[in-house]
């Protein structure tokens, strides 16, 4: 009869520490996964890069396995992938980091209608009515462009002088950003102006670009 005590006393215990074994592991394990995901979110917030000087979107991406529309997307203190600088910092996301998408610059575009492109080419249809900006005349300019538009282009960026540097890194008759992307033609306005030619295909031609540039102060 003694020993009924010590017996009831010895389940009490192994009652009371059967009931609190499984709260501690479940404790244990909630702290680990928050651990795990503040490691995984401080891992995706570190990882930058620095601009380097000839450095473009594209080139950072490749160099990282991705792609600069997800690097565009990433970064929404860049407003257009084209335009990067020297000591600008880049994230770059993790690989199965969810992000939203940006609207790319080319998509707030309206250009005017250019009669000497077909009719494909110049018919783009616009979300948003833009201010329309004065008619010129598509004539060649000797020496800076090919046409009014391209003339008008020309010469608010670099007053017509195919060695025109910006303190950007912008460089030629049209500012190429970065430099290097002009550097295989030098001086050279013919090389420059077909450079330009080709790049105001992303605006339609040179009628679209004209219009950009109007309404932006750049293109």
């Amino acid at each position: 009869m003694k020993l009924a005590p010590f017996a009831s006393g010895l389940v009490l215990a192994v009652v009371l520490a059967m009931g609190h074994g499984p709260v501690v592991h479940a404790q244990s394990q909630s702290t680990n996964k928050v651990k795990q995901a503040n490691v995984k979110q401080a891992s995706a917030q570190q990882n930058f890069v620095t601009v380097n000087q000839g450095d473009t979107l594209d080139g950072i991406a490749t160099a990282h396995q991705t792609t600069y529309i997800r690097l565009y997307d990433a970064n929404t203190d860049i407003s257009d992938p084209d335009m990067i600088y020297p000591d600008e910092k880049v994230r770059i996301p993790a690989a199965d980091e969810q992000l939203p998408d940006r609207q790319l610059p080319i998509a707030a575009v309206a250009p005017v209608q250019d009669f000497t492109q077909s009719a494909a080419a110049s018919a783009y249809k616009v979300s948003s009515p833009v201010v329309t900006p004065p008619v010129i005349q598509a004539a060649p300019v000797s020496g800076c462009g090919d046409n009014s538009y391209a003339h008008y282009i020309y010469s608010h960026e670099s007053g017509c002088r195919t060695t025109a540097m910006s303190p950007n890194g912008c460089y030629g008759i049209g500012q190429a950003c970065p430099a290097s992307k002009l550097a295989y033609c030098g001086t050279d306005y013919a090389c420059q102006n077909a450079f330009f030619t080709a790049y105001a295909g992303k605006y339609g031609g040179w009628a679209g670009a004209y219009n950009f540039w109007v309404s932006h102060g750049w293109w």
